[in-house]
């Protein structure tokens, strides 16, 4: 409670000083002076801590008219006048936190356009009803109310688009503020400009001050596009200040007041969205940025999950292998010394097996983290048979026969030697479970010229061939036909592929099973030669 009538009065006490400082130029006799900032200051206070708190605003304003304005007026005149402009600027903060949805923010074009759009026809309701009083009253003659009216619209107009969104912008952040004050090269360099256009204005002899007046355009338009709307407002604000100082040193008449005070809304309305549109450009930029960094963490994520996914593809085979060969093993070491030398041909086999997955975790990895290939140049006939041979065993179990074709003549080919085994394995691997318990599986493996220079390879059986439903997304991570499949077999195959700068899809067989070729670039000048 103590805190609250604290604000109260201090806000009372800086309404009458505000109201004591801009009291200048005023039209008698009901002392209507060119800029009126205190109401700037109540639109502030009443949206920070509620409309509930307008007598306090009705008090100060009876206040400022006793004592800082002295109009001759009886009480109830300037009781009913206080009254009005407390009702009026509580009804402009009741809409601005309203329908306006602004509130005490200040942040973007939408709630600059909705303060304007309020804030111009609230003040002439004010003025009107302000001008209107005293005109009851026989203060104000019915040949000057409207002229009246005008003087006191533009003065709390510009006082309020000058103080209110100062306040607003700055008065949320103040460490923004202090940042803002803190002075720079370039700020008083600005500042500079300011002064010196406004020494053109004025101080120059021989000059028309409303036809240079478009020069302090110039120091606005530069403190707007380089601080947007924080430097907007302090610096509409310091032209404001230097105006009316200016103005009242050189003694100007209060009709030349008024004219420059309608020059200064048009630079102040100038000022905002010139500010406020540079500040919601960067703002845009820096979610930008911001859903850019996101989106590169979920592909970083999602690249190693791809990765630790192709790991437990990759690995699965291998790592089966070598549970069979120890199993068998064992199964040898419960038998007689005869077995010895089939015992260290399975363990060579364990030992390859073991060998070949790390080789996987190794080129996968390098793959997934830079996309790196380690190139060979490789004969293609060598090529295949090293994917082959490690699923002899596993075919002959399984009753299919596996032939294969190379053409002759065919040119070597520059690739990752493991990747494209992986590519092989996978691609075997499907066929082969398509032809379990078929009674005559077969699985032919070719390669021939492509089109351009390039080998292709085909993997083709005779099995039942690809399921319907299959065909519209068979490269898609996590489709499969199969049970107990993951569905990353293809996906990684047609990865492995393109980064070699080749092709896989699959092509329709006469009479049923299903066939996947894929292309290999011809070798390099200047790859090793392994084959």
């Amino acid at each position: 409670m103590k805190n609250r009538a604290a604000v109260v009065a201090g806000y009372i006490v800086l309404y009458v000083f505000l109201d004591w400082v801009s009291y200048i130029h005023p039209v008698l006799p009901v002392a209507i002076t060119p800029w009126n900032p205190p109401p700037g200051l109540s639109l502030v206070f009443l949206l920070r801590f509620g409309r509930r708190y307008w007598p306090a605003l009705f008090a100060a304003a009876f206040l400022a008219e006793v004592l800082v304005r002295g109009i001759p007026a009886p009480l109830p005149w300037l009781l009913a006048a206080s009254l009005a402009l407390a009702g009026c600027y509580a009804a402009i903060a009741a809409l601005l936190a309203g329908k306006a949805r602004i509130g005490d923010k200040f942040d973007n074009l939408r709630d600059l356009s909705r303060f304007l759009a309020v804030i111009l026809p609230g003040t002439l309701a004010a003025a009107l009803a302000y001008v209107a009083i005293f005109t009851l009253a026989g203060l104000v003659s019915g040949a000057e109310f409207f002229a009246n009216v005008l003087r006191f619209w533009v003065g709390d107009a510009i006082g309020v688009m000058v103080v209110t969104p100062l306040l607003l912008v700055h008065g949320a952040d103040v460490s923004r503020l202090r940042h803002s004050w803190r002075p720079t090269a370039e700020m008083l360099a600005q500042a500079a400009s300011v002064l010196v256009v406004l020494w053109l204005i004025f101080g120059v002899e021989f000059t028309d001050e409303f036809k240079f007046f478009y020069l302090l355009f110039l120091p606005l338009i530069w403190i707007a596009m380089r601080h947007g709307i924080p430097g907007a407002t302090i610096a509409i604000a310091g032209i404001q200040l230097g105006l009316i100082a200016t103005l009242q040193w050189s003694g100007h008449r209060a009709a030349a007041v008024l004219e420059f005070q309608l020059l200064m809304a048009a630079l102040t309305i100038t000022g905002l969205f010139l500010g406020m549109a540079v500040t919601s450009r960067r703002e845009v930029e820096e979610q930008l940025r911001n859903r850019q960094a996101e989106l590169n963490q979920a592909l970083r994520m999602a690249a190693a999950g791809e990765m630790a996914s192709a790991f437990a593809h990759e690995l699965n085979q291998p790592l089966s292998a070598i549970s069979s060969y120890l199993r068998a093993c064992q199964i040898m070491l419960a038998r007689p010394d005869e077995q010895r030398a089939l015992l260290a041909e399975t363990m060579d086999k364990v030992v390859a097996e073991a060998g070949r997955a790390g080789q996987v975790v190794h080129r996968l990895r390098d793959f997934y983290r830079s996309g790196v290939l380690q190139l060979e140049r490789l004969a293609v006939e060598q090529l295949l048979q090293g994917g082959l041979e490690p699923l002899k065993k596993r075919a002959e179990r399984h009753g299919v026969a596996m032939r294969l074709t190379v053409a002759s003549s065919l040119p070597a080919v520059s690739v990752d030697r493991i990747q494209i085994e992986t590519v092989l394995h996978n691609l075997l691997t499907n066929a082969i479970d398509a032809l379990a318990g078929a009674r005559r599986g077969e699985i032919a493996v070719s390669a021939e010229p492509g089109e351009n220079g390039e080998v292709r390879v085909c993997v083709a059986d005779n099995g039942p061939g690809i399921v319907p439903e299959m065909l519209n997304r068979l490269f898609e991570p996590f489709a499969t036909s199969k049970p107990d499949g993951m569905g990353l077999g293809l996906a990684i195959t047609r990865s492995l592929i393109e980064a070699h700068g080749g092709k896989l899809w699959a092509e329709p067989v006469a009479g049923g099973g299903a066939r996947f070729c894929f292309t290999l670039p011809a070798d390099h000048p200047g790859i090793q030669d392994h084959g």
